[in-house]
């Protein structure tokens, strides 16, 4: 192990929580690198220290109160909070009634319009027709079966 790793190890070597191996390696290489050795005695001087620290008892709940304030800061807030939900769902039922009405009076004037439009363009197409075939140009045809007209002209059409 090279001096980075020792150092990372200290901490569990001083707690006993190393393997017999491993902490042999590191007492052999304590005793040779002098930064390694240092390392380990501010560690200790740190542990002597934290030792004479005095607890303190926190208050009921606090960790508790304190984790969920976490929570509530890092999870992501809505752009818009609704204070007034009974006002937010009337407000919308109003929205969409109204879209609903304005909805059905558009398809209303764009119904008639269509509709009004389809009869002048019916109207004109109409007349145009009977402009060019007027309707009593047919009155020369006798009242008989297409059969029978097909015959007679065919059999006069022999003679």
């Amino acid at each position: 192990m090279n001096c980075r790793q020792i150092q990372k190890k200290l901490s569990a070597y001083q707690d006993g929580e190393v393997t017999e191996s491993q902490k042999a390696h590191i007492e052999r290489h304590l005793k040779v690198c002098n930064r390694c050795s240092a390392a380990l005695q501010q560690l200790e001087q740190l542990w002597d220290l934290m030792s004479h620290v005095e607890t303190i008892e926190s208050a009921p709940y606090f960790w508790t109160k304190v984790s969920q304030r976490w929570r509530e800061r890092t999870q992501p807030q809505p752009l818009w909070r609704p204070r007034f939900a009974p006002v937010q769902k009337l407000s919308f039922s109003l929205l969409v009634i109204t879209l609903l009405v304005l909805g059905f009076a558009i398809g209303m004037f764009l119904g008639q319009n269509i509709y009004h439009s389809q009869l002048t363009s019916q109207s004109s197409a109409e007349q145009e027709l009977e402009r060019v075939f007027p309707m009593n140009s047919f009155d020369d045809f006798p009242e008989q079966s297409v059969v029978q007209v097909y015959v007679s002209m065919i059999s006069e059409n022999n003679h």
